[in-house]
């Protein structure tokens, strides 16, 4: 009697020709209803996650720049450094203040759906492009796993960021370009479509630029070269515009400019571990701090030009996945949330490097996170008030790190196989048992270097929505104090009461809306603000001086 094993229950073998080294699997129906039953309960608990909590200061700070961008404009990019998207983020940040007025429903919670959205919407188009070609059946364990990943579960549902929206349409690029190879389709539309969905991408943010040679050099003819190129300069000037041509120098300089912070991450944390009275490490340091990036694009298009020389080229879908994991083990700049850069492409690898990725990463966001939360409930996790991480959860980002290098090891191997390249090393490789106890050296060496972690901190404040509303009116403030220096006292007006409507007991508010009043010659109302700002704080030397020209004035 034939022997079934575990897995048939989960994938069915369809048929084979002569030349296939062995049979393609698809999905039953039985493994579909699973995944999408795991899919749901984390897209749930995301929703959840998002509606109960504010999320990182990430979120706040998008809400300061909806804010700010309607008094400045373009102008946003002058007066601001830290505002380093591009102009078309300004409309959709608007956008999404407008449907959390609307609906009742917090900004925290609008700028943290579109992500929970892609994360389901880039399963199925991994599925899709893997799940039902792979001749592999530990895919779709990996598949399980990517659809309840704690990693994005906490980047997606807490942290409040937009990297997945980008992984979605760099996806749906990927899928447009191999399903028109896979077909050997010729229409003109696929092009135009392709070239659309990836300029969407630079929309969010830019960094699907390291993506962009794989894609053009597996686009096949110059005709559809030229189509992608031609449909995706068109939707970004369409979407940047108009204040690509109010102020191209300062959105080019801020958004291109714009560089990580180093020295948490990979390369970067371990060259800060070397003796710092060295004039060598320090010059080493140094050199990578300022040319790492450029290294790092430099060596990514290297091997996305390696990867199609061959007459034999891997799957698109795996040199993107190879690309992100190079990218991101090699590169000196580094935040938690582009952890989610990683999560679809480890899937192609197996349940084992999946496995190994998903749950170093989730472990090691979830102390960062519960660092900058102030410990449980979670709520708010300010990072800006309550301090970095590094020294407190080194050995867990080592770890973290070491499961990217482990998947970009796999991925190489795989990909060197499918193009059949020659081994770099003359000698042969390693047998397994070797290659683990060189890891467990490795480890131990890296673990030995690392200095003892230092305690957790004294929390600096509060975490809960009325720290928000403080830090929310202290911007508005701020607004207010610049579009005052400009002369634009009414604009200034309006930013001060918003600052007051979220501190009605905020003497500094009172005491802005006392100088704009005084900056337009409304000496009544800037008398009366000024007095009610005193009343609430005698100390506030801004009202004081309002109150000295009132009365100069009569």
């Amino acid at each position: 009697m034939k022997q079934h094993s575990p897995m048939d229950t989960f994938v069915e073998a369809s048929p084979s020709g002569p030349l296939a080294a062995s049979p393609v699997l698809s999905m039953t129906r039985r493994a579909r209803v699973l995944l999408a039953g795991v899919a749901s309960l984390a897209l749930l608990s995301k929703i959840l996650l998002a509606l109960k909590t504010y999320g990182t200061n990430d979120v706040y700070v998008y809400d300061q720049f909806s804010v700010w961008s309607r008094y400045l404009g373009v102008s946003l990019y002058r007066m601001d450094s830290t505002f380093n998207h591009p102009p078309s983020m300004i409309y959709f940040l608007h956008f999404l203040s407008w449907v959390a007025v609307a609906t009742g429903l917090p900004f925290s919670f609008w700028i943290r759906l579109p992500s929970i959205l892609a994360d389901t919407a880039n399963l199925w188009l991994v599925w899709k492009m893997v799940g039902e070609r792979s001749q592999d059946r530990s895919i779709f364990w990996s598949l399980i796993l990517l659809a309840c990943a704690p990693t994005l579960i906490l980047i997606s549902g807490f942290h409040g960021n937009t990297d997945s929206v980008v992984i979605f349409f760099i996806l749906l690029t990927i899928y447009l370009v191999e399903r028109d190879a896979t077909y050997q389709l010729e229409r003109d539309a696929s092009a135009w479509v392709a070239g659309a969905a990836f300029s969407l991408a630079h929309c969010v943010k830019v960094f699907p630029l390291i993506v962009a040679p794989v894609i053009l050099l597996n686009l096949s003819g110059r005709a559809r070269k030229i189509k992608f190129c031609a449909a995706a300069g068109a939707v970004l000037l369409a979407a940047w515009s108009p204040f690509i041509f109010q102020d191209p120098q300062a959105i080019i300089g801020q958004v291109f400019g714009y560089r990580s912070v180093y020295g948490n991450w990979g390369l970067s944390f371990l060259a800060r571990q070397l003796p710092a009275n060295q004039h060598w490490v320090q010059s080493l340091d140094t050199d990578f701090r300022l040319g790492g990036a450029y290294l790092t694009l430099g060596l990514v298009w290297i091997v996305s030009w390696r990867m199609n020389w061959e007459a034999v080229r891997p799957r698109l879908f795996s040199q993107a996945g190879l690309v992100f994991l190079l990218f991101l083990a090699v590169s000196n700049g580094f935040g938690v949330q582009y952890l989610s850069w990683l999560a679809p492409w480890v899937v192609e690898l197996g349940w084992a490097p999946s496995a190994i990725f998903y749950a170093a990463s989730g472990v090691f966001l979830f102390l960062v996170y519960n660092f900058w939360s102030q410990g449980f409930p979670w709520y708010l996790a300010d990072s800006l008030n309550v301090g970095n991480y590094p020294g407190h959860f080194d050995h867990a980002e080592l770890i973290c790190w070491f499961s990217v290098l482990v998947a970009l090891g796999v991925a190489w191997r795989k990909i060197a196989i499918t193009s059949g390249w020659k081994r770099l090393l003359p000698f042969p490789p390693l047998a397994p048992e070797w290659r683990i106890a060189a890891g467990l050296i490795a480890a131990c060496a890296l673990y030995a270097i690392v200095p003892p972690q230092l305690p957790t901190p004294t929390p600096p404040g509060d975490k809960d929505e009325s720290a928000v509303r403080f830090i929310n009116a202290d911007a508005d403030l701020e607004l207010s104090l610049r579009l005052g220096n400009l002369g634009r006292y009414e604009d200034a007006l309006h930013a001060a009461q918003e600052a007051s409507s979220l501190l009605p007991d905020s003497a500094e508010a009172r005491a802005a809306i006392a100088t704009a009043y005084a900056s337009m010659g409304r000496w009544k109302e800037a008398r009366e603000s000024a007095e009610q700002s005193l009343r609430l704080d005698p100390q506030v030397e801004a009202a004081r001086v309002v109150l000295k020209l009132a009365a100069s004035r009569r």
